[in-house]
């Protein structure tokens, strides 16, 4: 019985490993999370039943902090949840109102375009007594531009 656990086990994970090699880093390291997630949930609970709790529960712990991240849920750091979405659906910026933003013009190629992002961040960055509002439009304005 062990045995064929033990095999599962391998097989899925041979299986869970091909998948992360075809996809994106972000959704790999996703899929990493719900499987240690799931995972830990599992040792944990068995652990827990019999009667190891001092490893189990931690174990649950973890798991269930894995997959609260895997599910998107962070902590919020400033930011409305409307603004933490893609660029194209946080406010409908215009590529008119991105280009006067980084004061580019409409024939602006993708460096003329890095190059005004850069040089508007400079100024406008918290770091740099700016603001978190002001830097968000500007990576906004950014991502409008370049989203073509």
């Amino acid at each position: 019985m062990i045995l064929y656990i033990l095999v599962t086990l391998i097989l899925a994970a041979v299986v869970v490993t091909i998948l992360m090699a075809r996809l994106p880093s972000k959704q790999a390291a996703n899929l990493l999370r719900w499987v240690l997630g799931l995972g830990g949930l599992l040792v944990g609970g068995l652990l827990t039943i019999r009667g190891l709790a001092v490893a189990g529960i931690p174990l649950i712990g973890a798991a269930l902090g894995f997959l609260g991240v895997a599910m998107g849920r962070k902590p919020a750091r400033g930011r409305s949840e409307q603004s933490a979405s893609s660029p194209s659906s946080r406010s409908g910026m215009s590529k008119e109102e991105a280009r006067a933003i980084l004061g580019v013009g409409p024939d602006a190629d993708e460096a003329t375009i890095r190059q005004a992002h850069r040089t508007m961040m400079k100024r406008v960055h918290p770091d740099q007594g700016g603001s978190d509002a002001l830097a968000a439009k500007v990576q906004e304005a950014r991502d409008v531009l370049l989203k073509d």
